[in-house]
């Protein structure tokens, strides 16, 4: 199923968001896990883990589709406190969709995190969920899912701006716009975080020695903001993803000229505090 593709005051929108299959967890990352709770590795084990942040829109995601499936679901995270838990929108969500939400590290940092759901792993016989490793196990699976969904934007753009994490999702359009050979003069990465040009130029070049190198090329540019720092902005009735799109929208509003043919992706958002608090009651 295709996304649609919206124009708001003369600006095409890519509303991935819109897939959102259970009026809950939406974007590309839904899409993906659906996929990959579906194959066999997943299908046979005992269930499911995977670390995130604390203000990830992926700890709901994960659990939310191992709920749908009957899995079982750990999310493993760091630094924060067993009180705090329910005062972070992401987490108090997390746990709604039934999953364990497990504090393995005194601090956020990923190796200390990773290190003990590699542990978790070999105790339960859970299977780690980590989008950055399954990009490489189930490279057509992941690529293919979401780059399906450039079909429909315009043939023929001036610009495309995008938000980029840790560039997965960036790198699906890129396979995309070569995919279906669409015309985009500028393609732009509006990084909320660290630089991440090495990690997407080796999602898409995995294979250097046997496969042409990927030439599709594109910009990434720096929005300078705390990673958690929420930025609200509504466009023509929807919201975007506080953390990530809003930031990049804003960059894009100041820094793109408003008579070129532009494009904005929209991944998929993170629920609003209001919204996480009507599904809990429920």
């Amino acid at each position: 199923m295709l996304t649609p593709v919206e124009n708001h005051y003369d600006i095409w929108y890519k509303r991935d968001d819109k897939f959102c299959p259970w009026g809950d967890v939406n974007g590309g990352k839904v899409r993906q896990a659906i996929e990959l709770f579906a194959t066999e590795e997943i299908q046979s084990s005992l269930g499911v883990i995977a670390s995130v942040s604390v203000h990830s829109p992926t700890g709901p995601v994960i659990s939310r589709v191992a709920e749908e499936y009957g899995k079982y679901c750990t999310i493993a995270i760091g630094g924060t406190t067993e009180e705090r838990l329910d005062k972070l929108p992401m987490m108090k969500l997390t746990k709604h969709f039934g999953a364990d939400v497990k504090i393995v590290a005194g601090h956020g940092m990923k190796t200390a995190i990773n290190a003990r759901v590699n542990e978790i792993c070999k105790e339960t016989g859970y299977h780690n969920i980590d989008y950055s490793k399954h990009i490489y196990q189930n490279r057509d699976l992941m690529f293919d899912t979401n780059s399906e969904q450039v079909w429909n934007i315009p043939n023929e753009l001036d610009v495309l701006v995008m938000s980029v994490g840790i560039g997965i999702q960036f790198a699906c359009v890129l396979k995309g716009l070569k995919r279906f050979n669409k015309k985009v003069k500028r393609i732009i990465g509006v990084q909320i975080g660290p630089d991440r040009r090495k990690l997407i130029d080796g999602y898409l070049n995995q294979n250097p020695l046997i496969e042409p190198r990927f030439d599709l090329e594109y910009e990434l540019v720096q929005y300078k903001s705390a990673y958690s720092k929420s930025e609200i902005q509504k466009v023509g009735g929807f919201y975007l993803d506080d953390i990530y799109e809003a930031k990049a929208h804003k960059w894009m509003l100041k820094n793109i000229d408003p008579n070129q043919k532009t494009l904005f992706w929209c991944v998929g958002r993170r629920l609003t505090s209001d919204e996480v608090e009507s599904i809990c009651k429920r």
